[in-house]
């Protein structure tokens, strides 16, 4: 009867802990959705009227909200103007993984989101920009993941999770 008790608890921790994988891989791939159809939507150019209508932190943020909402996660917290490019730990100038932990939400399944244009820390649209042809545009998601079995917490802890997707703004 002991054996069964210490087998079944075994059991229960390996099932908790392949749903919290699978529950990560889930959130990173929806991070990176989100990530990918917000870069998308900044970079679009409208030629007939030679005009970049949705390069703002505004509407790139509505684009990796409704993928996030898609996904059933929370909205992001933008946190533009201020930090608009995180710093890379490691010195990379294209504003990469990986990112010092202060960059990161301190509390765990929240996501902040950087808008990083043009590989300029500081440089922030409010309001659509104009004359960006050919520049970087760079949107990032760092996400702390809290797993839900309660001894994977309590051993490792939140996970953090980063997605960036690059994107070169179009127009002439």
């Amino acid at each position: 009867m002991v054996e069964f008790a210490l087998s079944s608890v075994v059991l229960l921790l390996l099932l908790g802990g392949l749903v919290d994988i699978g529950r990560a891989f889930y959130v990173t791939e929806a991070l990176s959705s989100a990530a990918r159809e917000g870069v998308r939507h900044g970079v679009w150019f409208d030629a007939p009227n030679k005009a970049h209508p949705y390069l703002d932190d505004a509407q790139i943020q509505a684009a990796v909200d409704a993928e996030l909402a898609a996904a059933s996660l929370p909205k992001s917290v933008l946190k533009n103007p201020g930090t608009t490019c995180p710093a890379p730990t490691d010195g990379n100038a294209f504003y990469n993984p990986p990112f010092a932990n202060s960059a990161y939400p301190p509390g765990p399944n929240q996501t902040w989101l950087y808008i990083c244009y043009a590989k300029t820390p500081g440089l922030d649209f409010t309001s659509p920009a104009t004359n960006q042809s050919q520049q970087d545009l760079n949107v990032i998601l760092l996400n702390s993941y809290g797993p839900m079995t309660p001894l994977i917490s309590a051993q490792f802890g939140i996970f953090r999770i980063a997605v960036n997707v690059h994107m070169t703004v179009q127009g002439s």
